[in-house]
């Protein structure tokens, strides 16, 4: 008998802190980073108004998605 061999598509993993670095270039006014002992991503950002925000994201898709609404809502 033969066995077959089953070929799994794997998806490559992005490192971290490369996502990291095009979020910053997307959104130069947060401080952003990747939470090693949580898994995820995090932002901070000044408004105008001296209020401090934070996002906690679980996927940098979800940071972005954050990110906009915020930057949208509150100049």
């Amino acid at each position: 008998m033969f066995a077959r061999r089953v070929q799994r598509r794997v998806e490559p993993q992005v490192s971290p802190a490369i996502v990291v670095r095009a979020l910053s270039a997307r959104f130069p006014k947060w401080t952003i980073w990747w939470g090693q002992a949580t898994m995820r991503y995090w932002g901070m950002s000044r408004r105008r108004n001296g209020t401090l925000i934070h996002v906690e994201a679980r996927s940098a898709q979800d940071f972005v998605r954050q990110a906009r609404e915020i930057d949208t809502q509150t100049p």
